[in-house]
């Protein structure tokens, strides 16, 4: 039976409305803090079917599928290169090969939509429909056109390795505690136009009565270097905070982050220095760079704008 602590990636951008860069973050978090499952809904969902097809309801729990990949030896790196994500494509696109009939593929297709989602709709339905229909399509002989993706050395097109890759996000189980807290540090709010199953507002507020400390500023908290100037007529009424050229110029983004960084200076300056200095008008790659979202970016900048940040 599926775990209560846990929910579904695709529930929580539905309750808080996350879009798929900010579940992204969110995985990538909850991973590092081995706050996550990537395959309990899809075991879930086999062992559902393979009881459902052989009507052995009262011996539910020990039914197991015959062959089902492994992810424990990537405890290390959840995430690196796809390859969980990767094994479970080339598994059911074996299981095709192996004339796995279509109708079995598609009630476990259908189960982990029923558990991913609450309510799942046209969009999520017609993509994992488009999923098995290029599984089928590219079983049998590799896939050989432009842009192909090597799964473990079969080939699969880019389309439907990334459109498995979303639905294969969306479907990865994480803690509910741990993920609404990190959520709501964050600024995200419960959409108040629904309720999610598993998610309810009473949950909500338990988890957030939790909270005892402010938002978090991000993940480096030492202070900047701070150069009061002289008290004079001329001098601004609060301290420069000056962030060296050096640390900036003439790198690329990743390079001026990292050393920013290492100089100690919070999320909000390098946010200001990655926007003013570097000239990143976008705040979705701004939040990439520092691991964030793009409304975290939007509140860096607006406090960085209210101090007096110089170069030297």
């Amino acid at each position: 039976m599926l775990d209560t602590e846990l929910i579904s990636i695709g529930r929580l951008k539905q309750a808080f409305r996350l879009n798929t860069q900010e579940a992204g973050v969110l995985i990538a978090t909850l991973a590092h803090r081995d706050c996550v499952d990537l395959y309990e809904l899809w075991h879930e969902a086999v062992r559902f079917v393979v009881v459902e097809e052989n009507n052995k309801k009262p011996l539910y729990d020990e039914v197991y599928e015959p062959y089902f990949p492994d992810v424990r030896d990537l405890r290390q790196n959840l995430l690196q290169g796809r390859i969980a994500a990767k094994r479970l494509l080339r598994h059911f696109l074996f299981s095709a090969r192996a004339e796995k009939p279509r109708e079995h593929l598609q009630k476990i297709f259908d189960r982990v939509l029923y558990f991913a989602y609450d309510d799942p709709d046209k969009r999520h339905i017609d993509s994992a429909n488009q999923i098995l229909d290029m599984i089928y399509e590219q079983r049998l002989f590799g896939y050989h056109g432009k842009d192909r993706v090597d799964i473990a050395w079969e080939y699969v097109s880019s389309e439907l390795f990334a459109k498995f890759c979303s639905f294969f996000d969306d479907a990865i189980s994480v803690n509910t505690e741990t993920a609404v807290l990190h959520i709501l540090e964050h600024g995200y709010s419960l959409d108040q136009d629904r309720e999610i199953k598993g998610l309810s507002k009473e949950i909500v507020e338990r988890i957030r009565a939790k909270l005892t400390v402010p938002p978090q500023v991000g993940h480096i908290t030492a202070s900047p270097v701070i150069h009061p100037q002289e008290n004079t007529p001329t001098a601004p009424s609060t301290p420069s905070i000056v962030v060296p050229r050096a640390l900036w110029n003439d790198k690329t983004p990743p390079a001026a982050r990292d050393a920013m960084a290492k100089g100690d200076y919070p999320p909000h300056i390098i946010a200001h220095i990655l926007h003013t200095r570097l000239k990143i008008t976008s705040k979705s790659r701004i939040a990439t760079l520092l691991g964030t979202y793009p409304k975290k970016v939007t509140q860096y900048l607006t406090e960085a704008a209210t101090m007096n940040i110089v170069d030297s």
